[in-house]
C-alpha cells in the first residue's frame, strides 16, 4: 500500500473523535435504517448500465450482493469509538478492494458506485431533522467517511493490479516469442485442415449435420479463447475473437439453411472468407512476434521503438530524482530518397547499416541508440548539459560527413545528416522532449541540412 494503514487509522480516528460523536451517531440513526433502500437504488442503477451489469446479475444481487452492500453502508456510518473497531473497518475495506481486483471490476465502476451512494446519503441528510451547522458538519463527515472508504478499497485494488501485471509479464516470459510464432503457424495449418475436412465431407456427400466439424471445438477456437489474450496485443486479440464469432455465425447459417443451396453456398463462401482473413492475420502476428522479439531493428541491430518508452521513462525518473539531465539527438539522413532512387534500396540499406555503426561508435557506454524507422535515428544521452549535448551532436555530424560510405564495388558515397537536439527540461512527460528534438531537426533541415540545431538555441 502506498499509504500506510497507520495513516488511514489516524485519519479515521480524527473523524470518529469525541467532538464528532453526537453528530456521527445522528448520521448513523438516519442512514442505517435506509441502508437497504440505498443498496436497492445502487443495484437498480447499476443493472441499467450494460457495462456494469456485465459484472453482476439479478440472481447474484438477490442472493448475496444486496445484503453485503447494505451491511457495508451500516458499518461505514457506525461510530468507531476504539482502535479495534477502526482496524476492523480498515481491514474490511482492504478485503473489498482485493475482491474487486480479483474479479477485475473496473475502478471507474467502483467510483461511480460510491457516487450513487453519496447522492443518496446527502439526500437523506438534507431531508432529516438535522439543520444549520450540524447539517453542514454531518455532510462533511459523511463525505470524508465515504472518501476514505473508497481510498482504502482503491489502495488494495491498485496493489493487486500491479502484482497481477507483474505475474502476467512473468508468465509471458516463460513462453518464447519463437514458440508463439510457431503456434501461429500451426493454427494457420489447423484452420486450413479444418476447412478442407468440411469441404471434403460436402463433396463426398458425407453430410451429417451432427458430425460436421465445429469451429468452436477447433484448435483455433481453443487457442483464441484460452491463450491468445494472455500474449497478444488487445487489438490483435479482438480481431481474432471477432473472426471466430463470424466463423461460428456463418457455420450456424450453413447448417440452418442446409436445404437451401443458394443460402448454404453464401454461408460457405463467408466462412471461407473469415478463415482466409484469420490465416492472414495469424501470419502477420507471427512476423511481428519474430521482429519484435529482440527489440532490435533487423537491419541495423540497433534498438527499435519497442524499448524507447521504457528507456525514456527511466531517464526521466533519474532526471527528476537525481538531477541527472538527459538529452535527445534526433538524426535524419539528408536526401536519402536520392540514394534509393539512384543506387537502389540495397545500397540504401548499406548506408543505413554503416550510419548505425558510426552512431554506435561515437556514443558513451550509458547512452542508447534507436532506429525509429526509415532514415531516422534517435540517441538518448544520459547525464549531459547543453554544452555536452551540442558537442556530441556536432562530433557525430562531423564523423558522418568525413566517412566514406561504400554501397557497391567501386561505388563510394558522401553522406550528410541533419540533427535536432533537445535537453530534458524537468517535465515528467518525456514526449515533450522528443517533440522538441523533432522540431529542432525540422529546423536543421530548414536551415540547409548538414547541421546541428539545439532546441531553444538562437539561429546561427
Amino acid at each position: 500500500m502506498t499509504i500506510s494503514k497507520q495513516h488511514y487509522h489516524h485519519l479515521i480516528e480524527r473523524i470518529h473523535c469525541e467532538e464528532n460523536e453526537s453528530i456521527l451517531k445522528k448520521v448513523s440513526t438516519i442512514i442505517s435504517p435506509n441502508s437497504d433502500a440505498i443498496a436497492t437504488h445502487f443495484y437498480s442503477t447499476m443493472l441499467d448500465n450494460k457495462k456494469a451489469a456485465y459484472f453482476i446479475d439479478h440472481d447474484i444481487v438477490k442472493a448475496r450482493l444486496h445484503t453485503s452492500l447494505s451491511a457495508w453502508i451500516n458499518s461505514a456510518f457506525c461510530y468507531c469509538h476504539n482502535s479495534e473497531l477502526i482496524d476492523d473497518y480498515i481491514n474490511h475495506q482492504i478485503k473489498i478492494g482485493h475482491i474487486h481486483g480479483r474479479i477485475d471490476v473496473p475502478m471507474s465502476f467502483v467510483v461511480y458506485g460510491m457516487f450513487l451512494i453519496k447522492g443518496e446519503v446527502m439526500r437523506l441528510l438534507k431531508e432529516s431533522s438535522i439543520n444549520g451547522d450540524d447539517l453542514a458538519t454531518a455532510m462533511v463527515l459523511s463525505n470524508q467517511i465515504m472518501d476514505l472508504g473508497l481510498a482504502l478499497i482503491n489502495e488494495s485494488y491498485q496493489g493487486d493490479l500491479v502484482i497481477n501485471e507483474k505475474d502476467v509479464q512473468s508468465f509471458k516470459l516463460q513462453f518464447s516469442a519463437h514458440n508463439l510464432a510457431i503456434d501461429c503457424e500451426r493454427l494457420r495449418a489447423s484452420l486450413s485442415d479444418w476447412m478442407r475436412e468440411l469441404l471434403l465431407n460436402i463433396q463426398l456427400n458425407r453430410i451429417n449435420i451432427n458430425t460436421l466439424p465445429n469451429i468452436r471445438h477447433s484448435n483455433f477456437s481453443l487457442w483464441v479463447t484460452h491463450k491468445a489474450k494472455l500474449f497478444l496485443a488487445a487489438s490483435e486479440y479482438e480481431m481474432l475473437e471477432q473472426l471466430l464469432i463470424s466463423m461460428d455465425e456463418s457455420m450456424c447459417i450453413f447448417i440452418a439453411e442446409f436445404d437451401q443451396l443458394d443460402q448454404r453456398t453464401e454461408a460457405l463462401n463467408a466462412l471461407n472468407h473469415y478463415i482466409s482473413k484469420a490465416m492472414w492475420l495469424l501470419e502477420n502476428i507471427a512476423k511481428e512476434i519474430i521482429d519484435q522479439d529482440s527489440g532490435r531493428d533487423s537491419l541495423t541491430r540497433l534498438f527499435n521503438r519497442r524499448y524507447l518508452d521504457t528507456v525514456l521513462r527511466h531517464e526521466t525518473e533519474c532526471s527528476l530524482k537525481n538531477n541527472l539531465t538527459f538529452g535527445l539527438v534526433m538524426v535524419d539522413i539528408d536526401f536519402f530518397k536520392k540514394v534509393n532512387d539512384t543506387y537502389g534500396h540495397n545500397s540504401g540499406d548499406k548506408v543505413l547499416s554503416q550510419l548505425a555503426n558510426i552512431l554506435s561508435q561515437h556514443v558513451r557506454a550509458g547512452d542508447f541508440v534507436f532506429r525509429l524507422g526509415g532514415e531516422e535515428f534517435l540517441i538518448v544521452l544520459s547525464d549531459v548539459n547543453e554544452v555536452v549535448l551540442e558537442r556530441i551532436g556536432e562530433n557525430i555530424r562531423s564523423e558522418v560527413e568525413k566517412a566514406d560510405f561504400i554501397v557497391k564495388t567501386n561505388t563510394h558515397l558522401a553522406v550528410t545528416i541533419s540533427i535536432g537536439a533537445a535537453l530534458h527540461d524537468g517535465h515528467p512527460d518525456f514526449l515533450r522532449t522528443v517533440k522538441l528534438a523533432d522540431e529542432a531537426l525540422y529546423e536543421a533541415k530548414h536551415r540547409g541540412r548538414n547541421r546541428v540545431v539545439t532546441a531553444g538555441s538562437n539561429p546561427s
